[in-house]
C-alpha cells in the first residue's frame, strides 16, 4: 500500500509541475491562453480522478482484509462525470481549448505507467 501511495504522490508532484508550467505559459504567451487553461483544467481533473481512484482502491483492500460482505464500487461513474464536466466547460466557453482539456484529462492516467515502472526499478 505504501508503494501505491508513493506512486500517487509522484504523480501529484509531476502534475503540480505541469500546472505551474501551464500557468506560466498562460501568463507569458497570450496567444496560447486557451490551450494552457484547457490543459490546466484537464490535468486538474485527471489528478482528482487518480487520487479518488487511489482512495477507492485503498477502501476496497480494507474491506477485503476485514472480509466484509459488502458490495463495493471503484467510483467509475464519479470519475466519468468529472471528466464530462470538464469537457462541458471546454465546449461551453471559447476561452478553453477542448483538445487541450481532453489531452490533460488523459495524460495523467497515461503517466501512471512510466511512473510505476520507475518506482518498481527503484525498489529492486
Amino acid at each position: 500500500m505504501d508503494d501505491m501511495r508513493s506512486i500517487v504522490n509522484t504523480i501529484t508532484r509531476v502534475t503540480f509541475i505541469l500546472m505551474s508550467a501551464s500557468l506560466f505559459v498562460w501568463a507569458l504567451a497570450p496567444e496560447y491562453r486557451a490551450i494552457s487553461i484547457g490543459f490546466f483544467m484537464g490535468i486538474s481533473i485527471g489528478l482528482i480522478n487518480i487520487r479518488y481512484l487511489a482512495m477507492k482502491i485503498q477502501q476496497v483492500t480494507e474491506y477485503i482484509a476485514n472480509q466484509e460482505k459488502r458490495r463495493f464500487s471503484l467510483g467509475f461513474v464519479t470519475r466519468l462525470c468529472l471528466g464530462l464536466l470538464g469537457i462541458m466547460v471546454a465546449v461551453r466557453f471559447e476561452q478553453v481549448s477542448l483538445e487541450a482539456t481532453i489531452t490533460g484529462i488523459l495524460l495523467i492516467p497515461v503517466m501512471l505507467v512510466p511512473v510505476s515502472i520507475v518506482h518498481s526499478l527503484k525498489r529492486r
